[in-house]
């Protein structure tokens, strides 16, 4: 039966693959896996880490108000056109959300 690779386990593959300095053929050959597989994991994660990150800075502070508290407050919803689908409190500054939106796409 074939051993089923997680994400952790090809990233640390494909780093092992790269200091060996063997040949692809051996090195997928003392793992049993095809070389056609560990190319597809080394161009996916490549793929991935050419991909800008997008992060915003998040303030996260205690709400004095009751409904903020109890988790009543009033909640609008904005879907965007990726499926994202954002929440936020009623009274969200209003170019924090431009931002957000912004760096979601």
């Amino acid at each position: 039966m074939t051993q089923r690779r997680g994400y952790s386990d090809w990233v640390k593959l494909i780093e092992e693959f790269e200091e060996s300095g063997s040949s692809l053929d051996d090195f997928t050959a003392k793992l049993g896996v095809k070389p056609s597989t560990l190319e597809l994991w080394f161009y996916k994660l490549r793929k991935q880490a050419s991909r800008p990150s997008h992060f915003l800075p998040v303030d996260v502070v205690a709400s004095a108000a009751p409904k903020a508290r109890d988790g009543a407050a009033e909640m609008m919803e904005l879907a965007l056109a990726s499926g994202a689908l954002l929440r936020y409190s009623v009274g969200t500054d209003v170019q924090y959300l431009a931002q957000v939106i912004g760096a979601l796409g």
